[in-house]
């Protein structure tokens, strides 16, 4: 009887360590984030699947959800329900960094503009994917750079200035060469940069223009023509980014040939910059933070969103 009381209390114990590794590697697995990871991950290899046709052969769906992203200094968030919570310091460069981060993992979820994962149209058409949902949490009104608002302009010096990995910024990463060469493109039209408000929320937003079928030569006949919703098509000769890109700004959304101006543009605020494909036919949308729901999201005229709300 004694042994078989020891033998029971051993494996109480046995019991007792294990449980408490089981609560040790939860704890280290949720500070780690495990879930949001795999998420990226699955969208990730989604697209890389798509935009494969031997791997595809037109039966894989990409999978991408938007996540909900609230940054905040003191862990609340009233602007959001159940959002993953950022927190941030008394250091702007904080709050940088999680944008930073966010821009460079939704560009490099979608292929950063290596993959053509939408196919062939037989016309020109914009695809849209938003990556991240993010509102401001007012107590980052308490960070006194700030006063209400982020200046964008800062925001893309830092993306300039610091590195993603060694030797490359995160500027350079997401397919642009200089915060003052999009400054001059963007002067051009009488446009600037402006300021993310902590009462909105926004988008990061990414996209693809699709590569177009048979009918491909039509386009670079001629720079004339309005097509749905009031946009015309208008040649645009500047270079903002470090493969040929296109500046969209609200003055006039600007384009390529079959890219296209928002006729009526609006207040000459900087919403993006435009690449083209890295070994594939595409133009791409840089990601970008967009206010969500806003006019301007609304002036990319999506053909379809690519990520599931």
């Amino acid at each position: 009887m004694s042994k078989k009381g020891e033998l029971t209390t051993q494996q109480i114990i046995i019991l007792i360590v294990l449980l408490i590794s089981f609560i040790v590697i939860l704890y280290f697995l949720f500070r780690l984030n495990i879930g949001k990871s795999s998420e990226e991950e699955i969208c990730h290899n989604s697209i890389v699947m798509k935009g494969n046709p031997i791997l595809s052969k037109g039966d894989v769906s990409i999978n991408c959800k938007r996540a909900y992203v609230c940054l905040s200094k003191d862990g609340s968030c009233e602007a959001m329900t159940n959002p993953e919570i950022k927190k941030v310091g008394d250091n702007p460069e904080e709050t940088y960094k999680v944008l930073a981060d966010e821009m460079a993992g939704c560009w490099w979820m979608f292929g950063e503009g290596k993959i053509n994962y939408v196919g062939k149209d037989f016309k020109e058409n914009f695809y849209c994917s938003i990556c991240s949902q993010l509102a401001f949490d007012n107590s980052l009104s308490d960070i006194e750079e700030f006063n209400e608002s982020l200046d964008e302009r800062v925001f893309y010096k830092y993306l300039e200035e610091n590195e993603i990995s060694e030797g490359q910024t995160y500027l350079n990463y997401l397919g642009l060469n200089s915060v003052e060469q999009i400054e001059e493109t963007l002067s051009q039209e009488g446009g600037s940069f402006g300021t993310f408000e902590f009462s909105k929320q926004y988008f990061i937003m990414t996209g693809i223009y699709s590569e177009v079928g048979v009918w491909k030569w039509v386009a670079g006949l001629a720079a004339v023509g309005a097509v749905a919703g009031g946009i015309v098509a208008t040649p645009f000769t500047g270079g903002a980014s470090a493969i040929g890109g296109v500046v969209f700004a609200k003055a006039v959304l600007l384009g390529s040939i079959s890219l296209g101006a928002v006729a009526g543009g609006f207040a000459g605020e900087y919403l993006g910059t435009a690449v083209s494909g890295d070994g594939v036919d595409n133009d791409f949308l840089s990601p970008v933070i967009l206010e969500a729901n806003s006019e301007e999201f609304a002036a990319f005229n999506c053909k379809d969103i690519m990520s599931l709300a």
